[in-house]
């Protein structure tokens, strides 16, 4: 086990004996059986070099987990094919604040991340998020600056009305050489959670991507381009549609 694999789970041990006891004691206190939102996406990605991506995925987010499985399907070569995985265990304290501990497989590599999303006023939320990606592949160890690579997210979300926000962070990423990153983002929402979404996301390396996603009772639309994906010389543009709803039910 490596060192980065050995403190998730020290931590996951850790956050389990603090605050799952809070969250059993949150959820008896609902007036509905808390069974959070079930969902799934089909992502067309448009690659600039041609070798397009076919992404369906699924995902299930009760109170205190969350679970995702997702296929990548490359059109030009089935080499990198493959099935990415995610688990999650979203824990939240007597102020609703949530400590997340998150697992992913992707192509010969995991990624451990360990989150929190602090409640620190009536409409101020601070996250941050600390990421170590583990790989066996040499290659993609020399691509990705070491292994474990630390990717660090510091932000923070402005809440006003129930589901409105505005929110901006700060992302270090270490792959194919570094850089820095700051996703701004603006949603509107109504009050039964239909929402738009717009992102922008300026870079260290004067590139930039932009997103416009929309919500409709359960239909979730999406556009995205990016600017150097992945911070290689390949752009990239994703089109999104696909499903949302609450699985929420009266006791």
């Amino acid at each position: 086990m490596t060192r980065a694999q050995r403190l998730f789970v020290a931590t996951l041990g850790t956050l389990l004996a603090v605050a799952l006891p809070a969250s059993a004691r949150a959820a008896g206190s609902q007036p509905f059986m808390p069974l959070g939102i079930l969902g799934g996406q089909y992502r067309y990605w448009s690659f600039s070099d041609g070798n397009d991506l076919r992404n369906p995925l699924i995902y299930w987010a009760p109170p205190w987990f969350h679970v995702q499985l997702e296929y990548w399907d490359f059109a030009r070569t089935n080499s990198n094919d493959h099935t990415r995985a995610e688990l999650g265990l979203d824990l939240r304290d007597y102020r609703k604040s949530v400590y997340t501990l998150q697992w992913q497989h992707q192509l010969r590599q995991e990624r451990w991340t360990v989150a929190t999303e602090q409640i620190l006023s009536k409409h101020v939320v601070g996250r941050a998020s600390f990421s170590a990606i583990t790989t066996g592949d040499t290659a993609i160890e020399a691509s990705n600056g070491g292994s474990p690579a630390w990717v660090n997210e510091v932000g923070a979300d402005y809440y006003w009305g129930s589901y409105n926000f505005a929110s901006a962070t700060v992302v270090r990423d270490p792959r194919q050489g570094g850089l820095w990153a700051t996703p701004l983002r603006v949603r509107l929402a109504s009050e039964r959670n239909d929402w738009v979404q717009a992102t922008f996301v300026p870079t260290q390396k004067r590139t930039a991507g932009w997103a416009l996603d929309a919500k409709l009772r359960w239909v979730r639309v999406g556009v995205e381009r990016n600017s150097r994906y992945d911070y290689t010389r390949l752009d990239n543009t994703i089109f999104t549609i696909g499903f949302e709803t609450s699985l929420d039910r009266p006791r």
